[in-house]
C-alpha cells in the first residue's frame, strides 16, 4: 500500500475538518442524523460516493443501515446479517479490523470466499470498511464505496478510522440522552472542539489513569499526554482535571 504524500495545509485541513464532524456529531440523537452530518462532509476528505453506517442489534444479530447515500441521494434502509462470512460487514465483525480494496475484482478474495454484489447501488471499484467501537465491543460498521479504482489509501484509511471513534462516542451520546439529561455543547466549542486522541485521553482520565498510564495505554509519551490534557482544559474551560471531567460529563463526552 502506497502511502500518498500529503503537505502540511492539507493535513491541517483535514484535521481542523475532522474535529468539525466529531464536534457537529456529538448532539445528534439518530442514526440517520449521525450519517447525514458526516455524509455532508466527508467529501472533503476522501471520494464517498456511497456512505453508510450500519449499527449492530445484537437482539437480531443484524447491521441496521439507516439514512445511507450513495451519489448524494437517500437510499432505503436495509439490514446486513452481522455473522454472514460472505459479506464484508460480516468479516470486518468477525476479524474486529478494517478492510480495504482498490481493485474489487482482484482483491475481494482476500476477504471472502466469492465475489458478491452489491445490496445496495452501484457495484464498487475501491471500498473501505472500519468497525465502530464502544467500550471495546463492535456496534456498528462505517463503509465508504466507489466505482473509481484506487480511490483510497492508508490515509484515507486512518482518517475514517478516526471517524468511527466520533461516531462511536456519538451513538454512545444518543444512548445517554434517552436516559439522562445532557447539557447542549456550547456554541464556542464547535469553533475548536476535542480531537479523537483527546477524547481518547479524556476517557482515561475519566477512569483515574495517572498521565504515565495513560502514556503507556495510548504508547504515546508523557509531555504528550500533558500536552491533550491542557488542551481538553482550555477547550472545556476548566482549571483542572476535576473540572474537566464534570464538564465532560454534563456534556455528555463521557459516560
Amino acid at each position: 500500500m502506497v502511502l500518498k504524500k500529503v503537505n502540511s495545509n492539507e493535513l491541517l485541513n483535514n484535521l481542523r475538518i475532522l474535529n468539525q464532524i466529531g464536534a457537529a456529531i456529538l448532539s445528534e440523537h439518530t442514526t440517520e442524523q449521525i450519517t447525514e452530518t458526516v455524509y455532508q462532509h466527508v467529501n472533503q476528505l476522501m471520494d464517498a460516493y456511497s456512505f453508510a453506517i450500519g449499527l449492530y442489534n445484537p437482539v437480531t444479530g443484524f447491521f441496521e443501515y439507516v439514512g445511507a447515500r450513495e451519489n448524494n441521494k437517500l437510499m432505503p434502509p436495509f439490514s446486513i446479517y452481522a455473522h454472514n462470512s460472505d459479506r464484508f460487514s460480516g468479516w470486518v465483525f468477525a476479524n474486529k479490523t478494517e478492510i480495504l480494496i482498490n481493485d474489487f475484482e482482484n482483491e475481494y478474495h482476500k476477504y471472502l470466499p466469492k465475489s458478491i454484489t452489491a445490496l445496495q447501488g452501484l457495484e464498487p471499484a475501491s471500498l473501505m470498511y472500519v468497525p465502530i467501537f464502544l467500550h471495546s465491543e463492535i456496534i456498528g460498521v462505517l463503509s465508504v464505496r466507489t466505482p473509481v479504482k484506487n480511490a483510497y489509501d492508508a490515509q484515507s484509511l486512518e482518517i475514517l478510522k478516526t471517524l468511527a471513534v466520533f461516531i462511536g462516542k456519538a451513538v454512545e451520546n444518543s444512548r445517554s440522552l434517552r436516559s439522562t439529561n445532557i447539557h447542549p455543547l456550547p456554541k464556542s466549542y464547535f469553533l475548536d472542539p476535542l480531537s479523537a486522541r483527546e477524547l481518547e485521553v479524556l476517557g482515561l482520565l475519566y477512569k483515574g489513569c495517572s498521565n504515565k498510564e495513560i502514556a503507556e495505554s495510548l504508547f504515546i509519551s508523557a509531555s504528550t499526554v500533558k500536552t491533550h490534557t491542557l488542551n481538553i482544559y482550555q477547550k472545556l474551560e476548566a482549571a483542572n482535571r476535576t473540572q474537566a471531567i464534570v464538564k465532560a460529563k454534563e456534556y455528555g463526552l463521557i459516560s
